[in-house]
């Protein structure tokens, strides 16, 4: 992010804080590459912290000062300032554009159960089998001992299992 991207930044961020009169600035382009990969070191604790009438810094007016410093390391502390607050902020947008994203997955699947559900409703129901009064395996034995014949499986054929009943009418005996 260049210099003059991160003024606009401050401008449009803090546009009541009065600038530091500098000098001008030469555009530098900086990208990610240029920068290399550090761990940070943690500072010490100033000796005197601000008092609570001190008004705190905040972030924009604190970046522009580094830009406008004479010490080259300090402006280049105020780049990678900038940098990273563009990238947090990219990263922030594309995470809240997520959340609205996720919401209305919800939204939409919600949205498709009951859809679904008045399908569902629509739907001509199904006929239920009456129950059987009889048990598949004790009609195949009783037509195999009486040599009636039947199929090892799929349904018993209608012949078979009137045969069956009148047996069990007639007293059950084969």
């Amino acid at each position: 992010m260049t210099i003059a991207a991160l003024r606009a930044l401050i401008d449009e961020e803090l546009p009541d804080i009065p600038r530091h009169p500098a000098p001008r600035i030469p555009r530098i382009r900086y990208s990610a590459k240029d920068t290399p990969m550090t761990l940070p070191v943690p500072h010490p604790r100033p000796a005197n912290p601000p008092s609570a009438e001190d008004p705190p810094i905040t972030v924009g007016a604190l970046i522009a000062w580094a830009h406008a410093h004479t010490d080259k390391g300090i402006r280049r502390l105020g780049d990678e300032a900038h940098l990273a607050l563009g990238t947090l902020r990219a990263r922030h947008q594309e995470e809240q554009t997520l959340s609205e994203l996720a919401a209305k997955e919800t939204e939409l699947e919600e949205r498709l159960a009951e859809v679904r559900a008045s399908m569902a409703q629509m739907k001509p129901r199904k006929r239920k089998a009456p129950a059987r009064d009889y048990e598949p395996a004790t009609v195949r034995a009783w037509a195999r001992d009486n040599n009636v014949p039947v199929p090892a499986m799929g349904q018993i054929p209608a012949a078979v299992l009137t045969a069956w009943r009148e047996r069990d009418a007639q007293g059950g005996a084969a």
